[in-house]
């Protein structure tokens, strides 16, 4: 069963107030995490627990139905668990810690997919993030602003679209079936036949560290491309001074995602000529 089919689905069961949909119960809620144990209301008001180091987030928007955004960060030492509310709804959701990362070996990190009810209202909302420890304690919330709108239009028969945290330079690469890359130094495909098949790269974001703000790239593909084989790799040509980035891709065709990706870039990922076929392979995927 689809995300948005469950969401609907515990809504109509909540509002019905079925008995027997008591384990559909919290698909009523704004946020949903996948994984993580939900609680009902909101987290306990508390100060004595561990402090969260950092957060990541790939942009702050947000729509209705929106499904796996991706989320991360670093807690401080002590640390067992995260609690993440978004504020006004009917639950928030904990989360086991997991291994440091080795940009900071020392702090416990987390990682989540935010997925949202087709029933989110629009407008502004704040996303309240606490770390707890083995006692149970909490400790101050970091605070992160979200806005909720309309799902941003996708314009093309193919869109092959990066998009990263943190004023990094990052590289999209595609490589076509007909052995063709797209990426900075090449933004348009001249060898497909028809041309009308050809996809573009539409911006080189923060490029040379000239930091643009966007932190996203896309391959377009105005009408149905060529089939077969597309390898997709993210170049990480500078982390321009960042300690790390975390990136996501999307295939989507015809408006419809088709296939999605993440992964962080480290320091290690800069090395390199940065040519057609650098960077790590994100997806690797037939379009027929």
């Amino acid at each position: 069963m689809s995300p948005f089919i469950c969401f609907i689905l515990g809504i109509v069961l909540l509002v019905a107030g079925c008995d027997s949909a008591s384990s559909l119960r919290h698909l009523g809620s704004l946020l949903r995490i996948e994984g993580a144990q939900r609680v009902p209301g909101p987290p306990p008001q508390s100060a004595t627990g561990p402090a969260v180091q950092g957060v990541t987030l790939l942009q702050s928007q947000i729509w209705p139905g929106q499904v796996d955004k991706p989320m991360g960060g670093t807690l401080a030492q002590g640390s067992s668990a995260v609690s993440v509310f978004l504020v006004g709804d009917n639950a928030h959701y904990i989360l086991v810690a997991k291994a440091p990362d080795v940009s900071a070996p020392e702090l416990p990190t987390f990682a989540a997919l935010l997925s949202f009810s087709p029933l989110l209202p629009h407008g502004p909302m704040t996303l309240h993030i606490q770390a707890t420890n083995v006692q149970g304690d909490y400790g101050l919330p970091s605070e992160h602003s979200l806005l909720s709108i309309d799902e941003p239009s996708v314009s093309g028969a193919l869109v092959i679209r990066l998009r990263w945290q943190r004023a990094a330079d990052l590289d999209l690469h595609v490589e076509q079936p007909n052995g063709q890359h797209i990426y900075s130094r090449r933004k348009v495909d001249r060898g497909s036949v028809p041309m009308s098949t050809a996809g573009s790269l539409d911006l080189d974001s923060n490029a040379q560290c000239v930091i643009d703000g966007k932190q996203t790239e896309q391959v377009i593909y105005q009408q149905a491309p060529q089939p077969g084989r597309y390898r997709i790799r993210i170049d990480t040509f500078s982390l321009c001074g960042q300690a790390t980035a975390y990136w996501m891709v999307d295939v989507l065709q015809e408006g419809k995602l088709l296939a999605q990706s993440a992964g962080q870039s480290l320091p290690s990922d800069t090395r390199g000529d940065h040519g057609a076929q650098s960077g790590v392979l994100a997806l690797d995927i037939v379009i027929p």
